[in-house]
């Protein structure tokens, strides 16, 4: 897919609605649900505080959503958790609070919303200057993942990349070399996850590393210095070597590139809207249309 209007579209032929707990809403993410209630893509119940702006309290208060003022943030993710495993809510979505608040509930043994599986973060990014939509991961979830959670967060991302239509997904695992580097270890486990992916470890993908950003991103940089691999220029996952990396790197584009971005959490029982809190009202709607296309059913998907 281009652009994140091509996943609105889609979102909007799917048949199911699902409500969305909303833990602390602010301006944008109210305007974003509220754009998604028009479009038919969803409902919502909020889940506020005592010290949500007033603005916000009075325009839910004075809607028909339903909604809960608790305490504290801390409070009220818990509700909007207890919500969604009671399978009221089908998903879950930060607004203004901390995402290790937010984490935090979601993570209790007792939640009724982990499954035993890698929880990790895929930001999808729409550039000016580049052809499609892809994912930097995880740049939200796992500070320092170790090979076996890379393998984790590789197979997620390739998962998520063929529910949107990729058949082969390609995937560049970064580095800052494209040459394997005994003192570097993010290089030698890009070399690792590529060898695997040709054994067919990860399903049908195809993973480049190690690879550096401007190769994996501009098939320009990759023909000056005669890099050939079909993920030069090309690739739909870029898969980074830790959070902070992964969190500047997706914040840069954005905000120093003109991009747009939706970030979800999976692995879960449901998905997880996770975007940073200065993030815009329509990147805010551009999670919500993503999260409505993924957790689509392959019946559903049959039906299109």
């Amino acid at each position: 897919m281009k652009n994140f209007e091509e996943i609105r579209r889609r979102a909007q032929a799917v048949s199911a609605k699902p409500r969305i707990a909303v833990v602390v809403p602010d301006r944008h993410s109210l305007e974003a649900v509220t754009e998604a209630v028009d479009l038919g893509l969803a409902s919502a119940a909020f889940f506020m505080t005592t010290t949500t702006e007033q603005y916000v309290l009075d325009q839910v208060r004075n809607s028909e959503f339903s909604y809960y003022v608790l305490e504290t943030a801390e409070e009220a993710a818990e509700y909007a958790v207890a919500a969604c495993a009671a399978s009221e809510c089908q998903m879950l979505m930060k607004g203004n609070l901390d995402s290790s608040v937010l984490l935090h509930a979601v993570l209790k043994k007792d939640s009724g919303l982990t499954t035993g599986k890698l929880l990790t973060h895929l930001a999808w990014l729409e550039m000016p200057s580049y052809h499609k939509l892809f994912i930097v991961t995880d740049g939200g979830m796992i500070p320092y993942p170790s090979l076996e959670e890379k393998e984790g967060i590789l197979q997620h991302a390739v998962s998520y990349s063929q529910r949107l239509g990729l058949s082969r997904p390609k995937v560049a695992v970064l580095a800052a070399t494209e040459k394997v580097n005994p003192k570097l270890r993010e290089t030698r486990e890009a070399a690792y996850l590529k060898e695997q992916a040709v054994q067919g470890k990860y399903g049908n993908c195809m993973v480049e590393g190690p690879i550096s950003f401007d190769l994996a991103y501009m098939a320009a940089a990759a023909a000056a210095k005669g890099y050939n691999s079909p993920v030069a220029g090309d690739a739909d996952v870029l898969l980074v070597p830790d959070l902070v990396s992964g969190n500047l790197l997706a914040k840069g584009l954005v905000y120093g590139g003109g991009g747009k971005m939706a970030g979800l959490i999976v692995g879960a029982r449901i998905p997880i809207l996770l975007i940073s809190r200065s993030a815009s009202a329509a990147e805010k709607m551009n999670t919500i249309a993503l999260a409505v296309v993924l957790a689509q059913t392959p019946a559903e998907k049959e039906a299109r």
